[in-house]
């Protein structure tokens, strides 16, 4: 329990640090110092900075999930729950498209490819805990007669189908700077429309 609680406040500190500093102008020493610890005992439990980038991106993603699913919770009906999801997909990708953005100060062009690598791992292991999340979601909406039954096969197809649209929805007004409408009302827009289609 200890290991874990050192781990975790390395994480924390290494975390500030990267969105203060950017990831390329910060050292293991720094987040050494950071926790109070010599470098020696850092490297115990963390082989290299980008295995605490890593476990930054990883702690990260817990966290979006962890308040998806207590979100996720007070609803009952499958189009609330649509909505609460792609709206928690929506403030999560704003609150961490500037903790990116500070990350990726002074990286040099090796350092921005591991960087990408690094994200795009992390991507795909936070896609698998959405779909998981997702196939719950559906389960309970058939179970509920609230949609038509469908195999496994349908159910993933349709999962892919909302995942990149709210993610295309979310890439236009996060990313992009759409401000011409509300990007909430837009994702209900789209749940509500993806609802019918389904049903």
């Amino acid at each position: 329990m200890a290991n874990e609680n050192f781990k975790n406040e390395v994480i924390t500190a290494a975390q500030r640090l990267f969105q203060e500093h950017g990831l390329g102008m910060v050292t293991m020493e720094d987040v050494a110092k950071a926790v109070g610890k010599g470098k020696s005992t850092l490297y115990y439990y963390f082989k290299s900075k980008e295995e605490i980038f890593n476990a930054v991106l990883d702690s990260e993603i817990n966290d979006v999930v962890v308040e998806t699913l207590k979100r996720l919770s007070v609803h009952e009906v499958f189009i609330d729950k649509l909505k609460t999801f792609a709206h928690t997909k929506f403030e999560m990708v704003q609150k961490r498209k500037s903790l990116f953005k500070a990350m990726e100060a002074g990286m040099d062009a090796e350092a921005f490819s591991q960087y990408m690598e690094a994200k795009k791992q992390i991507h795909q292991k936070y896609l698998q805990k959405e779909i998981l999340i997702l196939q719950q979601v559906f389960f309970n909406a058939m179970q509920r007669n609230e949609i038509p039954e469908m195999g496994m096969n349908q159910t993933e197809k349709n999962i892919f189908l909302f995942l990149s649209s709210i993610r295309g929805i979310n890439r236009e007004f996060v990313v992009h700077g759409n401000h011409d409408e509300d990007g909430k009302e837009t994702l209900n827009h789209f749940c509500e429309l993806y609802y019918r289609g389904i049903r």
